[in-house]
């Protein structure tokens, strides 16, 4: 089927190119405009108890998440001189009449929003909107607010952190692309030595970007994505499509170095390396698809995107690169770069017969296969280890660079102010009988609340029972019974802003941040606190919403692990009609992927290397991380699996010599598997650069991974683990063989003895 393929793309080579124009052509303008629909953030899942409780108490009380934190301060002036006041209060002003504020809290009414030298202040800006319409509107908002002349303002909170997060999320694309693509060309050239054939990937792979980018801009338009989707995006649309080009290209010179013409060079490339794209390709889908599993729009999207990318990658690779093939022909080795050519041409007279590194390294590696399968076990485990001790957490300001303002204003906040008085810990409290102020839902309320203020943990408990530290709870009764007839200002304000009908907020100030483990326990032991007289509580805040993303997330995990692996070994069962050799890959991966984990809480959770690679430990892993690291490398690594066993089963299918065939696999794919890689590890490396700590944690395990997977896993324990199973590598039962299709190579069977006398020939070197 492959092979004629091959055939059919080649006798309509010009066809296929036209489409891939017009396809090109439609997709270019919609390229500037990708991130118009894009959507910030993505963590959030509605059936989580916080995202509930927070939704609870803006649809009863109007309790707003969405909120600006606009810092002022002078190195002169304190926040009680006039001039200052006065210059706080015009910066603000025009903001209180924008149709998207609902409130701002001036630090003249609460003296928290005042730093204890005085010389700091904030004004807490809440908007009545979604967090998604707040943050697109922030530029409104941003006009509405005048500079100070003598104080110097810096805009932060939620929403400036997520208006950030996307302009600096776009840069950081820019960058890599700009980095990405001239190393790529720089390593095809060293790999070809040829200007056409080192083009053609380059070619296929800047190709499937742009058309994955039209494909982003118009998915955004009728289902929500996270702004994250485009560093993923560009990076495995670049590396797949570079990678699959290169293993089709180099398949087709070496075609055209064994006699073929050109057609019968594209057909056999298509009917081995093409075929190889795509159960590789599959297995990349597969791992991808087990994004969609999880009810968060950040992985769903990258899920949705994730499977585009490959359609695309390896659809181009599969028809625009045979094509091109065709029209290039015998010129694919055209405009050589003379210097790469004269370091690897062949001397005129060899005084040594030729050496093979791979069959080499191969043959080394199964006569000792024992001591390095333990060796290169050892070590993958060693560099896995730090992951024992990984801790999630959510991302903050942090993850910015310093000269963000948002960062800034969170370094004010830090340095000046205790971080909890803007993020503490809600609890929303309903009752069955629909009166929270009735008297024994206030006596219940004043019990739980004044236990709470006990605890070593919290600063302060802001609520309807502690409103007024001098009244007891008999008081409190007596003064909610009132109803319109009470007389405070003060505590009919309170009770506005805290009660309504049914429910009622309580707010806990922790002396700790957010996401400190002591206010993770305080939040814990909250939970498991049941109240009386049916009252109903939800616990939300930042603490709450990162414990239960952790835990929404990394339950749903096993599930997805288990329809990847289940699904992957099934599609490598039908390449390798072997029962054993894919479950040896998936054990493969799986070490790989350790490892990386491993190098990520090195790196970032404990931070070692941050001066070199310019950031601040974050002291946790982003809880997402990992769950995109195992299903984008599941199936990235599984392309050099792919690949390998599908060269060493195409020998052994000629000969069943499982030595000889391990040895020939690796010396015909050993160079280019370790030359993809290497370019995969330059495009993640690429995001090395980029400015969001999140986006260079991903590169970085990304490019760990995959040199780890190219060089310790393939090269020294996958020979050593094939020559230690022997024949069993390729057991299946006689039954389950007569149900699997064939997968020989389709083509000329005379060619294919003299291609087996030539491979029992280089086995003996």
């Amino acid at each position: 089927m492959f092979y004629k393929f091959g055939k059919f793309i080649y006798r309509r080579r010009w066809w296929v190119i036209g489409c891939w124009v017009v396809i090109l052509a439609v997709a270019i303008p919609f390229v500037p405009h990708v991130t118009e629909p894009l959507k910030v953030g993505g963590f959030a899942n509605n059936n989580l108890e916080a995202e509930r409780a927070g939704n609870l108490l803006s649809e009863k009380l109007g309790y707003s998440a969405s909120n600006l934190v606009i810092f002022y301060q002078s190195d002169s002036l304190t926040s009680d001189n006039p001039k200052f006041q006065q210059q706080v209060e015009d910066s603000v002003a025009g903001l209180r009449n924008n149709k998207y504020v609902s409130s701002v809290l001036d630090y003249t009414v609460n003296p928290r929003q005042v730093s204890g030298n005085k010389h700091v202040v904030y004004e807490v800006v809440s908007l009545n909107v979604d967090p998604e319409t707040a943050t697109k509107s922030l530029a409104a908002d941003e006009e509405g607010l005048k500079t100070p002349p003598d104080l110097k303002m810096t805009v932060g909170g939620g929403l400036a952190f997520f208006s950030d997060v996307e302009f600096v999320t776009q840069k950081d694309l820019e960058r890599a692309e700009l980095v990405a693509f001239p190393v790529a060309i720089i390593a095809l050239l060293l790999v070809f030595g040829s200007v056409v054939a080192a083009g053609l990937p380059v070619l296929v792979g800047g190709t499937s970007v742009l058309v994955i980018l039209a494909i982003v801009f118009g998915l955004g338009n009728v289902t929500e994505l996270s702004i994250f989707v485009l560093n993923l995006a560009t990076l495995l649309g670049l590396g797949l499509g570079l990678d699959y080009s290169l293993f089709i290209t180099s398949r087709y010179r070496e075609e055209l170095e064994r006699g073929h013409d050109v057609e019968e060079a594209v057909a056999r490339s298509i009917a081995t390396a093409g075929k190889a794209v795509v159960f590789s390709g599959l297995t990349v889908l597969i791992g991808l698809t087990g994004l969609l599993t999880f009810n968060y729009n950040f992985l769903n999207s990258v899920g949705k995107v994730g499977i585009f990318v490959v359609l695309v990658a390896g659809g181009a690779a599969v028809t625009l690169l045979p094509a091109v093939l065709g029209v290039a022909g015998h010129n694919i080795n055209a405009l050589s770069i003379r210097w790469i050519y004269f370091w690897r041409r062949k001397p005129t007279v060899p005084a040594k017969p030729e050496f093979h590194f791979w069959a080499w390294l191969a043959h080394l590696v199964m006569r000792r296969p024992a001591s390095f399968f333990v060796v290169v076990l050892i070590v993958l485990l060693a560099v896995g280890a730090p992951f024992l001790s990984v801790r999630f957490s959510s991302p903050n300001e942090t993850i910015l660079p310093p000269t963000v303002q948002s960062r800034q204003a969170y370094d004010l906040l830090v340095k000046y102010f205790n971080e909890s008085e803007i993020y503490p810990i809600t609890l929303a409290v309903t009752t069955p009988n629909g009166n929270i102020l009735s008297p024994d839902n206030i006596y219940y309320l004043y019990q739980f609340t004044h236990e709470l203020q006990q605890d070593p943990n919290v600063v302060r408990v802001d609520s309807i029972t502690t409103a007024e530290p001098r009244l007891n709870v008999q008081q409190y009764q007596t003064i909610y019974q009132l109803g319109d007839q009470l007389k405070s200002p003060y505590l009919s304000g309170f009770l506005k802003q805290f009660a309504k009908g049914d429910t009622t907020l309580i707010s806990i100030v922790t002396k700790k941040p957010p996401l400190d483990p002591d206010t993770e326990a305080l939040m814990a032991k909250i939970r498991n606190t049941p109240l009386p007289n049916g009252l109903q509580m939800l616990v939300g805040g930042q603490t709450a919403g990162v414990v239960d993303t952790v835990n929404g997330i990394y339950s749903n995990f096993p599930f997805a692990v288990t329809l990847i692996v289940i699904s992957t070994y099934l599609v490598l069962l039908i390449l390798l009609r072997s029962v054993v050799l894919p479950l040896k890959a998936l054990v493969m991966n799986a070490l790989s992927i350790t490892a990386s984990y491993g190098a990520l809480v090195f790196i970032f959770q404990e931070g070692h290397f941050s001066n070199l690679l310019n950031f601040q430990a974050l002291g946790f892993i982003e809880p997402t991380l990992p769950v995109i690291m195992f299903c984008t490398l599941f199936g990235l690594s599984m392309d050099y699996e792919v690949f390998l066993l599908s060269r060493i089963k195409e020998h052994f299918d000629q000969t069943g010599d499982n030595t000889s065939s391990v040895a020939i696999g690796l010396q015909r794919s050993g160079k280019i598997i370790t030359s993809a890689a290497l370019i995969v590890v330059v495009v993640s490396l690429s995001f090395v650069a980029a400015d969001i700590v999140l986006v260079k944690a991903l590169g970085i395990g990304l490019a760990v991974a995959v040199f780890l997977d190219a060089t310790l896993v393939r090269a020294l324990l996958v020979p050593s683990t094939m020559r230690l199973l022997g024949h069993w590598n390729w057991y299946a039962p006689r039954w389950l063989l007569k149900i699997l299709p064939e997968t020989r190579l389709e083509g000329d069977k005379e060619v294919e003895v003299v291609e087996q006398s030539k491979d029992r020939a280089l086995s003996h070197k």
